[in-house]
Parts: structure tokens; C-alpha cells; sequence
């Protein structure tokens, strides 16, 4: 989640990793495995881990390493996304269909029975505000994308009109949506959604015309948006989507000795996350992340001498703080779900235009401010614009060069 996405080049490893990073296996609900696919900034970690005994999958909430069974409806569950709040969103078998659920505060609702879908749904992200998106059938047709934020609102919204089909994967706390819609025979285009202050959303292609194929996954709260693309043939890249008609995706590339690569999320300093594998699937996939301008294998933060993990496989979730959740397989064959933190430098604040360099355009637009008297330039936070400021930022501006 970063306000510009600038000094991007193709995918690179890490050599050697730069230092350890601190590793955490998530536990079960007493079975063999686990996987975690979000965490909010207060570190609660969502996912879903097997049960001990009659092998059934449930949605969980991991706080401060211990596992919660948040249960299911019946058979299996699956928990995607959690926010600010510790609201809950996924999915859970209700008889013959999987529906959408969201967990709060002790309780559960079905969303797909709330909101009379017809067959499966599930829901993909929550907003901080509660607002619930994800893909049913509410409306005549194939599943679709849907909006809800409370008993009885659920509506179609997200997938532009004319599709068959389609998903709302990701929304901000702006409430935009993305995500992408798909007609039989044809690529799937990535999609995004915007409020159009009447109770809608005015939707909107925005991946590649032609005969492309588009995914996107997540949107940051300034908007930036991460998913996948290609041409239609062959592998698809990590890609971030500019929304800018002539060049409307940014490719992120992969890891080397792969092909493919998946953008899952972005935090608000613009770091994404994901994983990269190989077309014949003779590699075991790796979790990435991107920051500095680079793609950066996961596995290059671990330590050496460590005994736990074969490889990190996906990288699903990132905060705000940089801490890194997804899963993996241990030296044992099994596979776990992970909390990775001191992966990601710490921003620096001085860096104003967030290119994720302290430079001379930092320092001149400081300076405006500064002289100015604006508001932004109380770096000390007193409510005034003095020299201290000035040489607060100073300070940390060397400090970040």
C-alpha cells in the first residue's frame, strides 16, 4: 500500500539474504498442518488449520501464537481475511454448497443465507468499517462480485456489467473494490470498483485489452492495485495496476528459475507479497516480497543454521509494521503456516514522496513546507514550525541517506 510505485525494475533475489529474519510456525487445531493468509496490524492472524481425528479443516484465528477454532456452519472452513476490528471473513460448508461467513465478536453469520445466494459463495476481504466483499450469486446468472455491510444489504456490485461471471478479491477502507470478471472461453480482466456516492460502485476494466489475462487481488488504501497478468498465453507476473490506459500494468517479474509469479497483497509502504513457481512444477514454489525496487525470495532471510523449514512456499499477508504471513514446508513434510518479521527495512519518514530513497527532492519539498509554515513541517509534533523542526527532519533525512 504505497501512495506512488516508482523505481521498479525486473525481480531479483536476495544473495545470501541480508540478515535473519525472526520466524514463526503456526500451530493446528491438533492435526498435521496449516496455513495463514492474513494478518492485521494488531497481529491477529487468520487462516485455516485440520483438526485432530476426522481430518475437517476449520477457519482459525491465531492470537499471539494460540490457535482459535472459529468452527463452521458444517464439514469445512476457511477464514481469508481479518480487520482492524478482528472481524473475520471466508467461507464454510453448509450442506450441498460452501457459503460466505463473516466471524465477530464471538458469532458467526451467514452471509450467502442472508443474502438468498444461490449455490456457493465466499467472501474474500473485510474493510475496517466491516464492509464484506467477495463473489456469489445473488443476482440472475453465474456468481458475481458482491458488496455487503450489514443483514439484508448485500448486493452485486464490482464486476462490470456484461460479464458473466466475476469476484470482488480485495477492498480498501475508501471502499474501493478489486478484483476481475470473466466471460466463457475468454481470459479473465482484472477489475476495480469505485463508490459513486449513491450506494453503488461505478466498475471499471483495468487490465490489458486484447487478449490478456488479469487478475487483481488486493487495493491499498491510496489505491494502488496488485494482482497478476500476461498476454494470455504462457506464464503470468506479479504485476501492479496502474490505471493509466496506455500502460496499464506493471510487471514485477519473478524469481529466477521461474516462470510465474502472484501479487496477494500490499501493505501501506508498498510492499507486496506473493509467491513465484515454476511452469512444470519440478521447483518447489517461493514466497517473495518486494520492496526497494527488487523481488526478494523469502527463503534468503532465513537462517542457515535453522532446522524447521525446508521452504517457504507462499507469502499470502502483509501489515502495516512489514509482518509477513503464509505458509510453508517443514524439514518434517509438513505444511505450516508462518509469521515472518524484520524482513522489510523500516520506512523512513523522511522519505515524502515514498520512492524509498532520502534525497534532494525529500529535502526541497521539507523545505517548502517548512517556509511555508505548513502544518507537515512540525516534525517534533508541538504544534509549531520552528527551527527544532527543521532540524529534526534534518536529522532523519541524513539518517535515511
Amino acid at each position: 500500500m504505497k501512495r506512488t510505485i516508482l523505481g521498479m525494475t525486473t525481480a531479483a533475489g536476495l544473495a545470501g539474504g541480508a540478515f535473519a529474519a525472526d520466524l514463526a510456525m503456526l500451530p493446528t487445531l491438533g492435526g498435521s498442518w496449516s496455513f495463514a493468509y492474513d494478518i492485521n496490524n494488531a497481529g491477529q492472524v487468520v487462516g485455516e488449520a485440520d483438526l485432530a481425528g476426522d481430518g475437517a479443516t476449520h477457519a482459525v484465528l491465531w492470537q499471539g501464537g494460540v490457535a482459535a477454532d472459529l468452527g463452521a456452519i458444517g464439514g469445512n472452513s476457511v477464514a481469508f481475511a481479518v480487520n482492524a476490528g478482528g472481524q473475520v471473513v471466508g467461507a464454510s460448508d453448509a450442506g450441498a454448497v460452501q457459503t460466505a461467513m463473516l466471524w465477530s465478536a464471538g458469532s458467526w453469520t451467514d452471509l450467502g443465507a442472508d443474502m438468498n445466494a444461490s449455490g456457493s459463495s465466499v467472501a474474500w476481504d473485510i474493510n475496517d468499517a466491516g464492509l464484506v466483499v467477495g463473489q456469489a450469486s445473488i443476482s440472475p446468472g453465474f456468481a458475481k462480485g458482491f458488496v455487503w455491510a450489514g443483514p439484508g444489504t448485500g448486493q452485486t456490485q464490482g464486476t462490470v456489467p456484461g460479464y458473466q461471471g466475476g469476484a470482488n478479491k480485495g477492498v480498501n477502507n475508501a471502499g474501493v473494490l478489486a478484483g476481475h470478471g470473466f466471460f466463457f472461453g475468454d481470459p479473465d480482466m482484472a477489475m476495480m470498483g469505485v463508490p459513486d456516492g449513491r450506494g453503488g460502485w461505478d466498475e471499471s476494466e483495468i487490465g490489458p485489452v486484447g487478449y490478456f489475462f488479469s487478475m487483481a487481488h488486493a487495493v491499498s488504501d491510496a489505491g494502488t492495485i496488485v494482482g497478476l497478468a500476461n498476454d494470455g498465453n504462457g506464464p503470468w507476473n506479479a504485476a501492479v495496476f496502474t490505471l493509466d490506459r496506455d500502460n496499464p500494468v506493471l510487471s514485477l517479474g519473478t524469481l529466477p528459475e521461474l516462470e510465474n509469479s502472484e501479487a496477494y497483497d500490499i501493505n501501506e509502504g508498498g510492499v507486496i507479497v506473493g509467491s513465484a513457481w515454476d511452469n512444470d512444477f519440478l521447483i518447489e514454489p517461493r514466497a517473495w516480497v518486494w520492496f526497494g525496487g527488487a523481488m526478494h525470495d523469502l527463503n534468503g532471510f532465513l537462517d542457515a543454521g535453522q532446522t524447521d523449514w525446508q521452504q517457504l512456499l507462499s507469502a499470502e499477508g502483509i501489515n502495516d509494521h512489514g509482518d509477513i504471513v503464509g505458509y510453508g514446508l517443514t524439514t518434517s513434510g509438513q505444511l505450516r503456516g508462518f509469521v515472518m518479521t524484520g524482513v522489510v527495512p523500516p520506512a523512513c519518514r523522511a522519505d515524502l514522496d515514498g520512492d524509498g530513497d532520502s534525497d534532494t527532492q525529500d529535502f526541497l519539498a521539507f523545505l517548502n513546507l517548512w517556509a511555508s509554515g505548513d502544518g507537515r513541517a512540525d516534525w517534533d509534533g508541538d504544534g509549531a514550525v520552528n527551527t527544532i523542526d527543521f532540524l529534526a527532519f534534518l536529522g532523519e533525512w541524513a539518517s535515511c541517506r
